[in-house]
């Protein structure tokens, strides 16, 4: 065979490539257009479960919420009310305590404040200073120390009556008065 003439192997350019050679157009793979391939149709897939199911989810809550709305109310209002009472007693035992004992907050803890709230709901001041009377009797070292007796001061030291003579003007005047006296 000559250089020039094509093997049986090889493309002649004429005609029509074999059919194993033709391929299919870029882009279309025979899915429809609209369908997500690989990665993306699992990504996909499992959105679209995750929002039926939070969907699903809050339509359940929502009828749960629905049936005990009326009850929840009442309780969730009481519930509001007894822990701002609680709030109120501690912060009167506090205030109450800030004189009387050494740390206000062991008030808190000693000091049962359950029957310490009157009628209504109100804080009852007589009912917080007999707790705290009652606890001062029972434990006297809670007790704030009271004034007591005045400092020592430095005795001996400084001028004891006054003088009749003026203040020297400088440091010299000092010396001076000091070596002539």
């Amino acid at each position: 065979m000559s250089e020039n003439t094509p093997s049986p192997d090889e493309p002649t350019g004429e005609g029509n490539p074999p059919e194993d050679e033709r391929k299919a157009p870029e882009g279309d793979q025979g899915k429809p257009a609209d369908e997500p391939t690989g990665d993306q149709g699992t990504e996909l897939a499992a959105a679209v479960k995750r929002a039926e199911t939070a969907e699903a989810e809050a339509a359940r809550l929502r009828r749960s919420n629905a049936a005990q709305k009326g009850t929840d109310l009442d309780a969730l209002r009481d519930e509001i009310r007894a822990e701002f009472t609680g709030q109120l007693v501690r912060a009167e035992i506090r205030a109450a305590a800030a004189g009387r004992l050494r740390d206000p907050s062991d008030a808190l803890a000693l000091v049962d404040s359950a029957g310490l709230v009157g009628a209504g709901g109100d804080v009852d001041p007589a009912a917080i200073t007999g707790a705290l009377d009652a606890l001062l009797k029972a434990k006297p070292y809670l007790a704030a120390e009271s004034a007591g007796a005045a400092p020592w001061g430095d005795v001996g030291a400084g001028q004891r009556s006054a003088s009749d003579e003026p203040e020297p003007a400088s440091p010299l005047d000092r010396l001076r008065r000091a070596y002539d006296a």
